[in-house]
């Protein structure tokens, strides 16, 4: 079994620039959601925030990692209009059943991050092991290393107890 999967919804790359760091920060495999219609330009914000205010889930492309494969899976996700992005609310209903353990983290440019992570850890039905909200400002003007250092050694702490129950386990089978 893999340890950690990193999946993330990036509109305009401030949530792809986290996902990425902190999956080289925790040696993780990386998956982004796709969406199948464009938000690009006014149109695509406004159908966005649209999605979001009325928990409508969006089209996307079938996953091409299994998350039942993974001990830990990070969901990441833009907050727009004070709730999880549409397509992240698509990936959770579809793959929530094969999830372990998740973690949570949210890029925003406002506010509403804290209400975004509650929200996902209930449509996951399972408690975060750790979590983090960003602000695109600090993203975007690299200040947020020290929180993202912080989100990588929670996890590391937690792949290291991860990894000792797999060896005792191994152990404890008879051959």
């Amino acid at each position: 079994m893999k340890l950690v999967l990193i999946v993330y919804y990036s509109r305009t790359e401030v949530t792809a620039k986290v996902a990425t760091e902190l999956a080289r920060a925790c040696g993780a495999d990386l998956e982004r959601i796709q969406d199948l219609r464009p938000r690009a330009g006014i149109t695509g914000y406004l159908r966005s925030a649209w999605q979001a205010l009325r928990a409508t889930p969006a089209e996307i492309t079938p996953a091409t990692r299994n998350p039942a494969d993974y001990a830990f899976v990070i969901l990441g996700t833009p907050v727009w209009a004070g709730r999880m992005s549409a397509p992240m609310r698509s990936y959770i209903l579809q793959q929530r059943a094969h999830f372990r353990r998740i973690g949570l983290f949210c890029t925003m440019g406002g506010s509403g991050g804290q209400d975004v992570l509650s929200a996902m850890a209930d449509l996951c039905n399972k408690l975060p092991v750790a979590s983090m909200c960003l602000r695109q400002k600090d993203v975007l003007a690299d200040d947020y290393r020290t929180a993202l250092t912080s989100f990588a050694n929670e996890l590391a702490v937690l792949q290291d107890s991860e990894l000792q129950s797999a060896a005792a386990e191994a152990v404890a089978k008879p051959s």
